[in-house]
């Protein structure tokens, strides 16, 4: 478990502010956020490199705020790795392991596990000059795994490896974090990672967490435009949010009018007054004349490219303010959808997020 209890932390001219946030004990936590808000201090603060200025920092239920680094139980795993060029690949891994309980068989016992669940076998007598990045991160992921510590730090492990290493990664990563059952905390700059991987996720910018919660609660219900921008959410609009009736009890969300000039939405809202809307690609849909239903939003749009992801269309618009909507792929060609080519946009009310 890992608990942050009003954390504050200068370093330099930055301060991080009032962090406080808990990963369950066995639980995966995100730390993210553009560069520079914090997130690599904050993970050192917890490994214990870092002293606070104030607050506590709770590992395995104790107070850790004032205990030396390595009497913390905590891996760390930094972005370039570290690993010792002058060891090959089965002393990097056997290197925490030598000043502990273990027997020198236990010990190679251990190494040859993590060397198994890691798919790294194959290069245990092999000098770390030779590795691949995706290989030299599995070797700096088993040194850190090999003391079996209670918790886990991830300073941007993907940073360095290409797309697809990246999601053989991820995937492989969830994997040792069910076998070996240690609490981790990771920094990354992707929320594409935090929903793949966190039980929870902190977002934070210039030294603040500006959102804290699930994954999909923050993908789904952004605090501000700062969130839904950065995480990738949607289309942020600016405008005003003007009331229009109430609902049956009078009381609580009301019918009202987004104005972000040229567009006017139909939204539920709680207050009127300046706001920002975010309106999410899977909750646009796009067709070519006019689609019948409930939905009270249908305006007309160009289409300025179409993005092709696998499966996933991107479909780019120019509605008098640029949004974004996203279909399968083989509805955009059922579609026809290409550059200069008119659709109808048809949104719910409900599903334009006020923030």
């Amino acid at each position: 478990m890992i608990r942050l209890e009003g954390l504050s932390v200068r370093v330099g001219d930055f301060l991080l502010q009032d962090i406080s946030f808990e990963v369950p004990a066995g639980g995966y936590g995100l730390l993210i956020g553009p560069s520079g808000s914090g997130k690599t201090t904050l993970l050192e603060t917890v490994a214990g490199h870092v002293a606070p200025l104030g607050g506590r920092v709770h590992l395995h239920g104790e107070d850790m705020t004032g205990v030396t680094p390595e009497r913390r139980g905590v891996g760390f795993v930094y972005q370039n790795y570290h690993l010792f060029p002058h060891l090959d690949v089965r002393e990097n891994i056997r290197y925490g392991l030598v000043r502990g309980p273990l027997s020198a068989p236990q010990q190679m016992e251990r190494v040859r596990e993590l060397a198994e669940l890691l798919g790294i076998e194959p290069l245990l007598d092999r000098s770390v000059h030779r590795l691949s990045g995706g290989e030299t991160q599995r070797v700096a992921l088993a040194r850190a795994l090999a003391p079996r510590p209670s918790i886990l730090l991830l300073d941007e492990p993907f940073a360095a490896v290409d797309p697809a290493t990246r999601h053989n990664l991820r995937r492989e990563l969830r994997a040792i974090h069910t076998h070996e059952r240690v609490t981790t905390l990771q920094v990354t700059h992707d929320f594409d990672e935090a929903l793949r991987l966190g039980d929870v996720v902190a977002v934070m910018a210039e030294g603040r967490i500006a959102q804290l919660g699930r994954p999909d609660e923050v993908f789904r219900f952004p605090n501000s435009a700062f969130v839904a921008r950065f995480i990738g959410t949607g289309t942020v609009l600016l405008g005003e949010v003007t009331r229009q009736a109430p609902f049956a009890d009078g009381d609580g969300p009301f019918a009202a009018w987004f104005d972000s000039t040229p567009l006017r939405l139909e939204i539920v809202a709680e207050r009127e007054g300046p706001a920002h809307a975010v309106l999410r690609p899977e909750d646009l849909m796009l067709s070519r004349e006019p689609l019948q239903g409930s939905a009270r939003n249908r305006f007309a749009a160009v289409v300025s490219r179409v993005e092709r992801v696998g499966p996933v269309s991107f479909v780019h618009l120019d509605a008098g303010r640029p949004l974004t909507a996203a279909v399968t792929t083989a509805s955009a060609e059922e579609l026809g959808l290409q550059a200069g080519v008119d659709v109808v946009v048809t949104v719910k009310a409900t599903a334009i997020h006020l923030v």
